[in-house]
């Protein structure tokens, strides 16, 4: 997150269940337009979050990045999420938009 946005740390605290970019757009004004995210498999080694997550060293996690944009491409806000990986699935559902199925249409 920019240095600027480091007392929204606080209103984070008070309303626990909102997201921190719409905090920055309701006190900054700034919007995300895009949201690129990146997910890689890990192993987990730090001592600290082991202990935190009751986990053995090793342990094999997602780590999701997710970086938050505005209109003019810029980074505002970027989290990083770890997920052991007997605590996380995805599930995706993926339809047809139309057409006729021809690669060349």
């Amino acid at each position: 997150m920019e240095p600027a946005y480091a007392e929204i740390a606080q209103a984070v605290r008070e309303q626990p269940g909102t997201l921190v970019s719409s905090l920055i757009e309701q006190r900054y004004g700034r919007r995300i337009a895009e949201i690129r995210q990146e997910i890689c498999a890990c192993t987990l080694t730090d001592p600290a979050l082991l202990q935190a997550l009751q986990l053995p060293a090793g342990t094999a996690a997602l780590k999701i990045i997710r970086r938050y944009l505005d209109a003019a491409g810029h980074a505002f806000e970027v989290s990083v999420t770890l997920h052991p990986a007997d605590r996380f699935s995805v599930s995706l559902r993926l339809t047809h938009a139309g057409g006729n199925g021809d690669a060349g249409a």
